[in-house]
């Protein structure tokens, strides 16, 4: 429903339950007419039909309700309970809705206007301290009520602003992933178009001085401007925060034991179990393995409390298995949206570089406790490098 349309179903439910009460109050309780009963409830009818629209009139209402039944209506027998509730829920909406300032003046007048009334018509003293306590403990629960409502609002605008950011965080996290590993696939890229050059320089030097020797000539000085274009693209992608220099060998699972031998250093004792005959792998691949395994166990270094790991590989004939496993406490999810991805970002890197080399990974709890991260990319071999008998000598 639209707000206009609940704002006016509410003044007429409102004002509508206050006739019906003030009616069977004046027809059970009250000996007098109809009218010197109903007529100083017609403010506070009317206060609570347009206190949803105007919830100042509303508070008006009660600040002069009593006023014009002592003065106006000398006939009444009294504002009853009807009434008193009446103006409570008046000044209580009014705090709700209204300025803290306003709304606090408001109760205050209407606990002093009805209290001064009542005490020139011949009642106590006492008369102050009742209404004080029902107007201010009126206009108390209508504060707490939009004091909540607004920390509500904030809460809900920080939920959104923390996913948004959580969301932000996650593609660039993915994006630096992506990064990185583009620079590796540039590097392995370049070697292979390298090698591809200097075999075809081989066999273009048999072949000289013939149509087909000048169509390789083309091919060699294709192969070389285009290695030259990667290093030139891969020198732009690097940035000192690599952590790598250009010297250092390529990551591969053939460094695994140098990666444990680091890791024993800083209380890590991983325990290295191989399956299978080991096969050379495409280098995307073999360099996605290794940055698995050194994430993974890096995970369990800083989220799981256990100083014992182990890592599984597994070689089958067309696909490699690695499996991290620890019996910790594992990385706990922060809130309901990390339930799937309990690693944060560091998971997002590892299942981005299984899936861009063609396979999956999968995160999760051990039975039995502890966490197990495994991984499945495909074992496809290194196509074996021509040989020649000349020298491969460049022109």
């Amino acid at each position: 429903m639209r707000p206009i349309a609940v704002r006016l179903l509410v003044a007429l439910a409102g004002a509508g339950l206050v006739t019906a009460a003030c009616l069977v109050e004046a027809l059970t309780y009250r000996d007098q007419a109809l009218g010197p009963v109903l007529l100083p409830m017609a403010l506070l009818i009317a206060g609570a039909g347009v206190a949803p629209f105007v919830p100042a009139l509303g508070v008006v209402a009660a600040v002069i309700s009593f006023p014009v039944q002592v003065f106006l209506v000398p006939d009444s027998p009294g504002i009853g309970g009807t009434a008193l509730v009446t103006m409570m829920v008046l000044i209580a909406y009014g705090a709700r809705h209204l300025r803290t300032r306003w709304s606090a003046l408001g109760a205050a007048l209407a606990a002093l206007s009805a209290a001064a009334s009542i005490v020139v018509d011949g009642e106590s003293l006492f008369e102050f301290v009742f209404f004080a306590a029902t107007m201010g403990g009126a206009w108390l629960v209508g504060w707490l009520l939009r004091r909540e409502a607004r920390r509500g609002a904030e809460l809900r605008d920080l939920a959104a602003a923390l996913a948004a950011e959580r969301e932000r965080s996650g593609r660039l996290a993915v994006a630096e992933e992506r990064g990185r590993l583009s620079r590796e696939l540039h590097d392995a890229v370049a070697h292979t178009v390298s090698v591809m050059t200097l075999q075809v320089g081989v066999v273009r030097r048999r072949l000289q001085d013939t149509e087909e020797g000048e169509v390789l000539r083309s091919v060699e000085e294709l192969g070389r401007r285009s290695v030259d274009e990667l290093r030139r693209v891969v020198g732009a992608l690097r940035t000192d925060t690599d952590g790598s220099g250009t010297l250092d060998p390529p990551p591969s699972l053939d460094r695994l034991d140098d990666l444990v031998a680091e890791l024993g250093r800083v209380g890590l004792a991983v325990t290295v179990r191989r399956e299978g005959e080991a096969r050379a792998l495409a280098p995307a691949t073999d360099t996605s393995a290794y940055r698995i395994a050194a994430e993974a166990l890096t995970n369990v270094l800083r989220h799981a409390g256990v100083a014992e790991a182990e890592v599984v590989v597994v070689h089958g004939r067309e696909s490699v298995g690695l499996s991290v496993l620890d019996r910790g406490r594992g990385p706990a999810p922060t809130s309901a949206r990390d339930a799937d991805d309990p690693g944060g970002h560091g998971l997002l890197h590892l299942r981005e570089r299984a899936v861009l080399v063609g396979g999956t990974l999968e995160a999760g709890p051990r039975e039995g406790g502890g966490f197990r991260v495994h991984a499945e990319l495909p074992a496809t071999p290194l196509p074996a490098p021509a040989r020649s008998t000349e020298p491969a000598t460049a022109p």
